[in-house]
């Protein structure tokens, strides 16, 4: 219990100390990324709608992290998201803003009838498939780098939450493939894209 308090407090630190803000990135994709995602107080139509069914789900995910998870869509526009758990509210913010609305899951059964009729209701179309753009995960392990590479956007909640999570994280941001990784400490981001040259930064989220 001591050991991985230790852990924590000093990946933290370590993380604060290297995060920048919109200042300290002299990306052009970044500087969007940082004042369209991280920054902004933009609000969807979707929003109202959306706050309404966070509150029946706050032990699932925090209402500033379904917004911007949201705003990540709507910036990064992948046609469709594989969400690999079960996360109602999560699935509902990365599919709502993809460009076609298409939502991949394990399976159906993972959701209730009403979440499924609220699917519905937003437009958004079910499969039973693991191929999209983009791969939200929650948790990782020595089998995940074969997984990411199948997609473009890898988004990947909280990546330091434990030692091997955060090794594995590492790995994962250290793959020749993986053109641009993001820490976010709440959150990591890993964009394949052979047309750039590889690059890391640490970003502060809030």
């Amino acid at each position: 219990m001591v050991a991985h308090l230790f852990f924590k407090i000093k990946v933290y630190f370590n993380y604060r100390l290297r995060a920048v803000n919109a200042h300290g990135l002299h990306s052009p994709f970044l500087f969007d990324f940082y004042n369209e995602v991280i920054a902004a107080k933009k609000e969807f139509y979707f929003f109202k709608q959306f706050r309404s069914l966070l509150s029946a789900y706050t032990k699932f995910i925090s209402e500033a992290d379904a917004l911007f998870l949201y705003r990540l869509v709507a910036f990064y526009k992948p046609n469709s998201v594989f969400v690999a758990s079960e996360n109602f509210p999560a699935s509902l913010a990365l599919a709502v803003p993809s460009n076609k609305k298409s939502l991949c899951i394990s399976s159906l059964s993972h959701y209730t009838s009403q979440e499924l009729n609220i699917f519905e209701g937003v437009g958004i179309s079910l499969s039973e498939d693991h191929h999209a753009d983009l791969i939200y995960m929650e948790d990782i392990d020595a089998f995940t780098k074969d997984v990411v590479l199948n997609y473009k956007c890898v988004i990947i909640k909280k990546p330091h939450q434990n030692e091997l999570k955060d090794l594995i994280w590492k790995e994962l941001c250290s793959l020749k493939d993986i053109a641009i990784s993001i820490d976010l400490f709440q959150f990591g981001i890993l964009l394949a894209d052979k047309k750039i040259s590889k690059q890391h930064f640490t970003v502060k989220m809030r």
